[in-house]
């Protein structure tokens, strides 16, 4: 499967949920993640578990018999999600703009499935959204990603204990770019 159909496969809202419940080495059958994301009915959340699955994405670890049926059990690939920069240099902008508006369109849903909680206290749950401007060379901005890369990377290698919660990061970096003298709002 080529680098792009792998991310079209992987941004999917629902199958961006399903990577997200096996971050950190977790390992589920489709039974256990179906309790995991009780609010997706049965029979999509298995055809998006198989369609991952085909895609590489999803790793079977192993195969029990159960009832005269198999249960599988899975494991994410380490490499999702991972695109090398020249692969991404490839995509073109159109292309981008989908990914991103599936990207965003994921993050909306899941904030608006926890504001649609019963028990909804941003503040005891530790909810932020914040966006922050700063000025960086290119050097010292590649510095700051390989700083927040490696802060991120310890915590999604870390497996799941008794008292953590699993928490969704999402981050977006762009350029501010100088608005053209025809674009300039008065």
């Amino acid at each position: 499967m080529t680098k792009k159909t792998a991310i079209d496969v992987l941004l999917h809202p629902l199958r961006l949920r399903i990577v997200r419940a096996f971050v950190g080495g977790v390992e589920l059958t489709a039974r256990e993640l179906a309790q995991r994301l009780d609010d997706v009915p049965q029979a999509t959340l298995y055809r998006h578990v198989k369609r991952l699955a085909e895609a590489g994405t999803l790793i079977v670890t192993s195969e029990t018999p159960v009832r005269g049926a198999v249960e599988r059990t899975y494991r994410l690939d380490p490499n999702t999600g991972k695109v090398a920069p020249e692969d991404i240099g490839t995509i073109d902008p159109e292309t981008h703009l989908k990914y991103f508006s599936v990207f965003l369109a994921s993050l909306l849903e899941d904030f608006g499935r926890y504001m649609r909680a019963d028990d909804v206290d941003v503040v005891r749950d530790d909810v932020h959204y914040l966006q922050v401007t700063f000025n960086a060379e290119s050097k010292e901005f590649a510095g700051f990603m390989k700083e927040l890369e490696a802060l991120i990377q310890r915590f999604v290698k870390r497996g799941p204990t008794k008292n953590q919660v699993q928490r969704t990061v999402s981050i977006v970096t762009l350029p501010e770019r100088p608005m053209k003298a025809k674009q300039r709002c008065i």
